[in-house]
């Protein structure tokens, strides 16, 4: 009813049609062009409801904790006065505040966040700090304030390159001087010169006033982002000595997110884009046709993209995939309906009624197709990652955009124009087009590759059925053992590609100080009493263990093993005894056994209790004291782990194998132990992602299910269609996994996406042959007939709207980034498979359902039988076409006035070729 309204619409007013789409979008670019600069992809939003988040959660708002951001400086030699001085006025770089300094907004929020706001250079590590501290002393006026970062520059400007290296000599003489400098420099040639160092700023990434754990981490997040433009523009500006790469992850992901952008607009843009031009034009062989279905395809991206204003959606890096999405579907709703309406054209000449037809028959189909694949992206609302479930809801929107535009601003246009070329005596299409139309009809034959390429399909239909569908079910028995094969697992590094210069850089700092490179992690402790022997002494055994570490078989270790990278509230009070004579008698005096822990209960209170009072600044931030209870609830465990930004899921295994101590003291004790940090965050993101997508995927498969068998069983009342309609996507479901493991890939964040794209885009096709099927079933009555006019007619359209959206995709396989070649390859050949089971597979399926129906009998004991869906869509059709005929006072006569005018077109059309040949 919806569709005959609308068609009836667009008939009738097209101007007025075309008017209202163009005012929303109007209003949607408006939207888009007034809206606030999108910032950089956060990695907040990412970041579930969880035990592990939780902990790292609760740690920052009951402790200060660090978190080092390291600047890789290179240069010929670093070790020289000009060097110094680059490094020096970086260090000012990220820390004026001064008005008249251009960067003072972005270095007052990285001073701020500073674990040492007040005297800055205490939170920084650099070679010329260092050295002017443990050497030159009092030749330098520097006394850990800021503004003495200008005079050690000045200092140093003096200095020659001799003189510097000669007072490096005598540090790196001196054994116990020599390590604190040794590490800070890369490609040290053992005497004087080397041609990286690092620069190291140290954060508190706790909690602050105000902030919850989510916003923490956006702030750190900022300053990397802050950081890396300003050593960027530094590197490309100021620096005369060295080059200086900020290497922060959030500085990486802006570098990298950057040049991914830049290579999908600028390259790989250009290819789509031309490829969907020379499969549009293979297809119309219309440059009218083409700018129209382009023209919907456009309007369709501004709504969807306004769209993410309005609901305020956060940016996110899935927005690269979203046009291409509506690329594919758009371009399958532009072709179907056009090519439609030609058929229509040809057959009737009645250019009205082939316009209402297209939309009332094709936009049934494009209906159904658009709910099915609105429920596999909505089905993303599960989920508890918020830029995928933003991304559902931004692309079921797009989706919906583009079914509304295309089934009317489309046809209204195209009526337009086809109404304009035949006030003009022209024909509305031209020769070819006409001739590939009536090619396709029953029983013409064609020499065309595409039409033998998909009359296999009916020939396996028609002679075969059965023999087809046993080789394809036992083809998906074989995929479905290989796919059951499939590993999933998410390597951090991929998203690092090499072309990216910030990337390279990571590597040489990776390779020249990863030894000593880590990030912080925790074992968080949390209970009704943690001061008790029980408790300390499973802590004292957790630390052995993460001390305790074998290499892998390629020789990496995780976890460190220098016992000064751990600390607890038992190694604080362990430094405490060692430090203070007081304390020290009172451990000796609970530690009669020397097992390095006291020996009762109420031993460990005491001594945390001395500590709260006499040395609060070495204890309360490793275990903390609720005033209410009036207990020590909540510890933790620092310690460094390497992950490298790539082995998180390693870090995080040693981490869970480690704290087996605590977690044997479980119940016993009532606490609880939980290994955190960024590794096993990102592991927990990541299997959060895994596990919402498959979720995804069967919420897809159940209400499509439900849906398609809830249509067809109302409009054409045969429920099984929907099962069976279904049934070609869930093989090909199975064949994409098996492929997968043939060619190496595994499910991580992007190729998990594949299910529901598939079940989302690979129904659309399903849906179009089932739909003209029945349709055509309905009209001839012959099983032959009605395979054929299907597979030739839809499937020529599937075949042209799949090719766009399978090499829209396929460009992505030559992405920068190795997870969106992996989602680009897959996708693509999903498109392709989908496609494939559509015009192979589910004709099989139809003809075998038909004949054990009995729909496929002769006319005359099949045509009861037939629902009376044709009659209702003739008897609609008949009360739009009315409007543009003359009324005929009896039924008989308005049935012979339509034949006549459809004679008479089909004559005029003759002549106006005969003439043209002539001239």
């Amino acid at each position: 009813m919806v569709l005959e309204n609308i068609s009836q619409q667009v008939n009738r007013n097209p101007w007025a049609v075309i008017g209202a789409i163009l005012a929303v979008t109007f209003l949607m670019f408006g939207i888009l062009i007034t809206a606030p600069a999108p910032g950089d992809p956060s990695q907040a939003g990412f970041i579930p409801e969880n035990e592990t988040v939780d902990a790292l959660t609760d740690i920052g708002e009951k402790f200060q904790t660090e978190y080092p951001i390291v600047t890789l400086i290179r240069s010929e030699d670093v070790i020289t006065s000009s060097a110094f001085v680059d490094i020096i006025n970086l260090q000012i770089a990220f820390t004026n505040e001064s008005e008249n300094y251009e960067f003072h907004e972005d270095a007052k929020l990285i001073s701020e966040s500073l674990i040492d706001s007040e005297t800055k250079t205490n939170s920084i590590l650099a070679l010329p700090n260092l050295l002017a501290v443990i050497h030159y002393g009092d030749a330098i006026d520097y006394n850990q304030s800021s503004s003495d970062l200008e005079a050690m520059r000045d200092f140093y400007k003096k200095e020659s390159d001799e003189e510097l290296k000669s007072q490096v000599r005598q540090v790196l003489a001196n054994e116990n001087l020599s390590s604190s400098i040794i590490p800070l420099l890369g490609e040290f040639d053992g005497d004087a010169s080397a041609k990286s160092t690092i620069l190291m700023l140290t954060f508190d990434n706790s909690n602050r006033d105000g902030e919850n754990s989510v916003q923490a981490l956006e702030r750190i997040s900022k300053v990397e982002n802050l950081m890396g433009g300003i050593s960027m523009h530094y590197r490309e500006n100021e620096l005369d000595a060295t080059s200086a790469y900020s290497l922060g992850q959030g500085a990486i992901d802006a570098e990298v997110n950057t040049d991914f952008e830049n290579d999908v607009n600028n390259r790989l843009g250009v290819f789509v884009l031309g490829f969907i031009l020379l499969v549009l034009w293979l297809t119309f062989r219309s440059g009218t046709d083409m700018g129209l279905t382009l023209l919907s395809l456009f309007i369709s991206i501004i709504w969807t993209f306004a769209f993410g204003v309005i609901l305020d959606f956060e940016p996110s890096f899935f927005i690269v995939i979203i046009p291409i999405l509506l690329i594919g579907l758009g371009v399958d709703y532009g072709i179907h309906l056009t090519m439609r309406f030609r058929e229509e054209v040809v057959e009737h000449g009645d250019l009205d009624k082939a316009n209402q037809t297209s939309i009332i028959s094709v936009g049934s189909a494009l209906l159904f197709a658009t709910i099915t694949t609105m429920i596999g992206f909505f089905s993303n609302l599960s989920s508890e990652i918020t830029p995928i479930k933003e991304f559902g809801i931004q692309t079921g929107l797009g989706i919906l955009s583009a079914f509304i535009i295309f089934v009317t601003f489309l046809p209204a246009c195209r009526l337009l124009v086809a109404r304009w070329y035949q006030s003009r005596g022209q024909d509305v299409l031209s020769q070819t087009n006409i001739d590939i139309i009536k090619a396709k009809k029953i029983g013409s034959e064609s020499d065309a590759l595409s039409d033998k390429f998909m009359s296999i399909g009916s020939i396996l239909a028609l002679k075969y059925p059965e023999k087809s569908l046993a080789f394809f079910i036992a083809l998906t028995l074989v995929a479905g053992y290989g796919g059951s094969q499939i590993s999933s697992e998410f390597n951090a590094e991929d998203f690092l590609p090499n072309e990216v210069e910030i990337v390279q850089q990571f590597n040489y700092y990776q390779d020249n100080f990863g030894s000593t490179a880590g990030e912080i992690s925790f074992i968080y402790i949390s209970g009704e009493d943690l001061a008790t022997n029980a408790v300390f002494k499973a802590m004292q055994e957790t630390q052995t263990e993460l001390l305790t570490n074998e290499p892998d078989d390629k020789g990496r270790i995780y976890v460190t093993e220098d016992p000064s990278e751990i600390m607890s509230p038992l190694v604080a009070m362990q430094f405490t005894s060692m430090m203070n004579a007081t304390f020290a008698d009172m451990w000796s005096e609970t530690d009669l056994d020397e097992d390095g822990i006291p020996d009762t209960d109420a031993d460990v209170r005491d001594l945390l209790d001395w500590m709260f009072t006499n040395q609060p600044a070495m204890i309360q931030n490793f275990i903390h004291f609720d005033e209410n209870t009036n207990e020590y609830t909540v510890a933790y465990i620092m310690v460094t782990t390497k992950s490298k930004n790539v082995y998180f899921i390693e870090v995080t295994d040693e981490l869970n194998e480690d704290i087996k101590p605590l977690d044997d003291i479980e119940s016993s004790s009532n606490i609880n132990a939980v290994a955190t940090g960024q590794p096993p965050v990102f592991v927990v993101v990541m299997d959060t992602i895994t596990s919402t997508m498959i979720q995804s995927i069967l919420y897809t498969i159940i209400l499509s299910f439900i849906v398609l068998t809830a249509v067809f069983w109302i409009n054409d009342g045969q429920p099984l269609l929907g099962l069976l309609t279904i049934i070609p996507v869930l093989l090909v479901l199975t064949w994409i996994l098996g492929t997968m493991v043939v060619i190496g890939y595994s499910l991580n964040v992007m190729t998990t996406l594949i299910g529901a794209l598939t079940i989302g885009l690979g129904v659309t096709y399903a849906i179009h042959i089932s739909h003209r099927f029945i349709e055509e079933l309905e009209e001839h009555h012959s099983l032959e007939n009605a395979v054929n006019n299907t597979v030739k007619n839809t499937g020529f359209s599937l075949f042209g709207a799949a090719m766009t959206t399978v090499l829209s995709f396929g460009v992505l396989s030559q992405s920068i980034l190795v997870p969106m070649q992996q989602f680009g390859t897959i996708t693509a050949l999903t498109i392709l498979f989908s496609f494939l089971s559509s015009v192979w597979v589910l004709p099989s399926i139809l003809v075998i359902w038909a004949k054990n129906s009995n729909l496929a009998e002769d006319l005359s004991s099949n045509e009861n039988q037939m629902p009376e869906r044709k009659e209702k869509y003739e008897s609609s059709s008949m009360a739009i076409t009315k409007d543009n005929e003359k009324e005929s006072d009896e039924d008989s006569e308005n049935k012979e006035t339509e034949g006549d005018i459809e004679d008479s077109t089909e004559d005029e059309k003759e002549n106006k070729h005969s003439e043209a040949d002539e001239e």
